[in-house]
């Protein structure tokens, strides 16, 4: 018994049923997948005691595939693309990221071949995955004329996990960006070059109704023109599908945010909270 409610609890019932019947024998879904479909929602916002209305769109894409190298070998993609959140209020603002993905691979026997001398096996206990990020753009008016662009970020990741399914996911290791942050006054070059920790983590439902994903990444990073600061930021995102509307999901978005040292043209500090509902059209599984 506590073995069964504890599966009903993790969504990973053997054989779970996503369809549902009417009592005129229709079919309906009743599962959803959080990673794929068109994104459309809105959010109260609240940052350092000042309240907005937020407004997010993009597009998820997420798949499997058997890797052509190996027999016991997977592939789980996740892209997020031209991802947008813009929002009112005193500190008027938008971010706008084209490109975002995590491509994780699980082998079922974990190894790395030593090929020093006489080649040897040795077991290895993680799958590893590959972070990249795109055209990160950041635009505060309340800052003035200025922008911040991150251009790209790469991941190397590990995940001690190592589930073979797309459900859950615990990938963090070095990664390596370049910003750039835009005033009046010129523009600044930053550069981390490995010396951040990226961390990328997340537990869904089988079903689907329930999704949690946590980011971060922490570390130093260096200008052009000289010095170095640390800078951290992270954020955890809970959905949960309320209903569905044609098959589409309904979902509330619980958000945490937190910056340090790196948020606008003046790398500040930073609290957020959100909470709202977004539409996941052709989000079903």
């Amino acid at each position: 018994m506590v073995a069964l409610a504890l599966a009903l609890l993790l969504g990973s019932v053997p054989g779970l049923s996503c369809e549902g019947r009417t009592a005129a024998g229709e079919t309906f879904p009743t599962c959803f997948d959080p990673g794929t479909g068109w994104v459309l929602g809105t959010a109260l916002r609240v940052q350092d005691d000042a309240q907005s209305l937020a407004v997010r769109t993009g597009f998820l894409v997420r798949a499997d595939r058997s890797s052509g190298s190996k027999a016991d070998s997977l592939w789980f993609d996740s892209h997020r693309l031209l991802m947008t959140e813009a929002w009112g209020g005193e500190k008027r603002g938008l971010t706008f990221t084209a490109y975002e993905g995590l491509l994780r691979r699980h082998v079922e026997e974990g190894s790395i071949l030593v090929s020093i001398g006489r080649p040897r096996r040795i077991p290895f206990p993680f799958d590893v995955a590959l972070a990249a990020r795109a055209a990160h753009l950041e635009r505060r008016t309340w800052e003035g004329a200025g922008w911040t662009l991150e251009t790209g970020r790469v991941g190397l990741l590990l995940d001690p996990l190592r589930t073979n399914a797309e459900w859950g996911w615990l990938a963090v290791g070095p990664a390596a960006s370049h910003a750039l942050r835009h005033a009046p006054d010129g523009t600044r070059h930053e550069v981390s070059p490995f010396t951040s920790l990226l961390l990328d983590a997340g537990w869904e439902t089988r079903d689907g109704r329930w999704a949690l994903r946590a980011t971060g990444v922490a570390g130093w990073s260096f200008e052009f023109e000289g010095g170095a600061h640390f800078r951290a930021r992270g954020e955890v995102a809970l959905e949960h599908v309320l209903l569905a509307v044609n098959d589409a999901p309904v979902f509330a978005r619980l958000t945490a945010t937190g910056v340090k040292n790196d948020a606008g043209l003046f790398r500040r500090d930073e609290a957020m909270l959100g909470v709202g509902l977004a539409v996941r059209p052709f989000g079903e599984r």
